[in-house]
């Protein structure tokens, strides 16, 4: 009677309440929006076997990939961020925690002893006081020297984890905003490579946590930087995908890009499409403004296609231009956001094999006081493309990096609650 319990409520339990603080790496970079780990845990071990294949497509800093990992799967990452894919890397591979801490020393070596050139880019002064991007330069330069990929990436993600910090950027949310009270930060030498160390050390002992597991090398994730709307050939089929897409289009959601911006150019990482990785966010989801066929996107759901008609008669009926303008830009927005998740969807189905499930961890926005339902759409997606729905799972969003309030406009002023129930969406391949 008892294990039937628990059995039960292992079944019903979905958000997680109580938590482990620290679950292997995970901690080991901040990141916007991730993934709860023991939700992953939870449908991998319910939906896929050991030596399986998972797949995530948008895998963010790589939560899916190291619990796959850790469970005894081979997993499979698609992620357009550079930086997520480094924090991927980095989280999924094991280094003893001797052979990591036995840089440092040469590290801070460099750091110290030696000149390196000075890393410059768009607005640096804006952002970092003079002294403290030349002491950022220095321990980059310093780290460069490490021959050891490995532990080079390892160290470049330890600096990473503090840039915000040490920036004049409001480091406790996820957009770009220069905040007043940091303008009289002035770091000394010193001061910049303890933050890094006490990183760095943290992090060590977070990776020594995974080298401890014992996993072997062939789980190691394979980690593709590139785009989910777009097909690609070197995917094989898999066993499991489970993903969980953007809630909407980054500047007014969660703004990945900007997030990540500052790392990116101190560590000189480049956009998949070649734009500056200052404007990241354009490449992602629903950031592309590119022509849609508007009727051909809402053929494939009712509740898009509601959405649609609902805010053309809005249009419509606004006496203002102005108004009437905002209402359309919004409306090319969500639209563009949902014909780029329909094609991440109808590329996922063709990864996937027969009878095997297509998981999606989602939640619905509010634009304009309208709750757009995308569990909701996103099953009617799945439907058109001929999948079967088996379950739709709800669970409260708890321990999520995502700000109180949000813009559901992209104007000053203008901002809604954040979402705070999340849809796990069961799909089956017929």
């Amino acid at each position: 009677m008892q294990d039937n319990d628990f059995l039960i409520r292992w079944l019903n339990e979905w958000s997680f309440k109580k938590r482990e603080k620290s679950r292997f790496t995970h901690e080991i970079h901040k990141y916007p929006a991730t993934f709860l780990p023991e939700v992953v845990s939870k449908i991998i071990e319910t939906y896929s076997k050991q030596g399986e294949t998972v797949l995530d497509i948008f895998s963010g800093s790589g939560t899916t990939l190291l619990e796959s990992m850790i469970l005894g799967r081979k997993s499979i990452g698609i992620e357009l961020n550079p930086l997520a894919c480094l924090i991927s890397k980095v989280k999924t591979t094991p280094i003893n925690k001797k052979e990591i801490l036995k840089y440092l020393k040469t590290i801070k070596e460099n750091y110290f002893q030696k000149k390196y050139q000075n890393i410059v880019f768009e607005n640096i002064e804006y952002w970092f006081n003079p002294e403290t991007s030349i002491y950022i330069s220095s321990l980059l330069g310093s780290i460069n020297e490490i021959e050891n990929e490995d532990i080079k990436d390892f160290s470049k993600i330890s600096l990473s984890n503090i840039l915000r910090n040490i920036s004049y950027c409001k480091h406790s949310g996820f957009k770009m905003h220069r905040d007043r009270k940091k303008l009289s930060l002035n770091l000394e030498k010193n001061d910049l490579f303890d933050l890094f160390e006490e990183s760095y050390i943290k992090n060590s002992y977070l990776l020594d946590s995974l080298n401890n597991k014992n996993i072997s090398l062939s789980l190691k994730p394979k980690i593709i930087n590139g785009d989910s709307t777009k097909f690609r050939k070197d995917i094989p089929l898999v066993d499991l995908i489970v993903t969980s897409p953007p809630y909407g289009d980054s500047p007014t959601t969660v703004a990945y890009g900007q997030f990540s911006r500052l790392s990116s150019q101190f560590l000189n990482l480049k956009s998949l499409s070649g734009i500056p990785i200052a404007r990241l966010d354009n490449d992602l989801l629903g950031g592309k403004k590119s022509e849609i066929n508007f009727e051909e996107i809402i053929k494939t759901s009712q509740t898009l296609k509601n959405i649609y008609e609902l805010f053309t008669l809005r249009s419509k009926s606004s006496s203002s231009k102005k108004d009437k303008s905002k209402i359309e830009a919004r409306l090319n927005d969500i639209i563009t956001f949902y014909y780029d998740l329909f094609l991440c969807i109808k590329n996922s189905i063709s990864y996937l094999k027969e009878e095997k499930y297509l998981i999606l961890v989602t939640a619905s926005r509010v634009v304009h006081e309208v709750k757009l339902h995308t569990d909701i759409i996103i099953t009617e997606f799945a439907l058109s493309l001929g999948m079967k729905l088996k379950n739709i799972h709800y669970r409260d969003i708890h321990n999520k990096r995502m700000p109180s309030k949000v813009s559901s406009t992209n104007i000053k002023g203008e901002i809604t609650p954040t979402m705070t129930m999340e849809s796990i969406i069961v799909l089956q391949k017929k």
